[in-house]
């Protein structure tokens, strides 16, 4: 039994030992910096307040009296401009607080001066791209597209996603993202989109790992046994 134990042991470790590390090393990543931090909160400045905004020419009364479908109305702002985001079904629209009317989905210019007016700091646009339904980014999901990538200038510069749609700024990605990301792949094994958290690798590797830690504790008498034996 103990033989077998000690083999069991020693193979099993050599499988997962490497993988083991890992989940150490991503796992303190992850646990060590703050999640708003890594989801680049910092760089984004709070909106302005309602009471700072341009004056609300459009009340929300009347914008219920002309959109009765509506199943959500918010004031917010897009910019310095006070706006209404009203949700029809499952879009969500722009309405002016100025004049009440539909504003037309953001050009890549509205959507660079919004990423400006909320970052928290003094960049240069680099590029914006927009990004549609359909159009692959591994760093973002499906939530607000399409969406406007407006990418600063700068190896450490954050990335700025905004909604075509609403105005808003629905992620933000910087380098410890990045790392974060693909740590957390390797934490959990999927290597591809790094969503799946129940894989076949995941879980025979876990499997592994504990029949590794069950063959150390039969293994843990013989040891104790043994530093008698030494003390004596």
């Amino acid at each position: 039994m103990r033989r077998l134990a000690r083999r069991l042991h020693r193979y099993l470790l050599l499988i997962v030992g490497v993988q083991m590390l890992l989940w150490s090393v991503s796992g303190l990543y992850m646990v060590w910096f703050d999640i708003h931090y890594i989801h680049g909160d910092h760089f984004m400045k709070s909106s302005p307040a309602l009471s700072s905004l341009s004056t609300v020419n459009v009340g929300f009364d009347e914008i219920v009296a002309r959109y009765p479908d509506a199943k959500s109305i918010v004031l917010g702002s897009v910019g310095e401009m006070p706006v209404y985001r009203l949700t029809l079904t499952s879009k969500t629209h722009l309405i002016s607080g100025l004049s009440g009317d539909i504003i037309q989905p953001l050009s890549d210019k509205q959507a660079a001066a919004i990423a400006m007016s909320r970052s928290s700091r003094s960049y240069e646009v680099d590029n914006v791209t927009l990004l549609g339904e359909n159009e692959e980014d591994s760093a973002v999901g499906q939530r607000g597209r399409p969406l406007w990538r407006v990418e600063f200038k700068g190896a450490l510069a954050p990335t700025f996603y905004v909604s075509q749609d609403t105005g808003t700024v629905e992620y933000i990605r910087h380098a410890p993202w990045q790392v974060f990301d693909w740590l957390w792949r390797l934490h959990i094994m999927d290597y591809q989109d790094g969503e799946d958290v129940s894989n076949t690798l995941l879980v025979s590797m876990t499997i592994i790992g504990l029949l590794a830690a069950l063959a150390g504790l039969l293994l843990l008498p013989y040891s104790f046994s043994s530093s008698r034996k030494a003390a004596d």
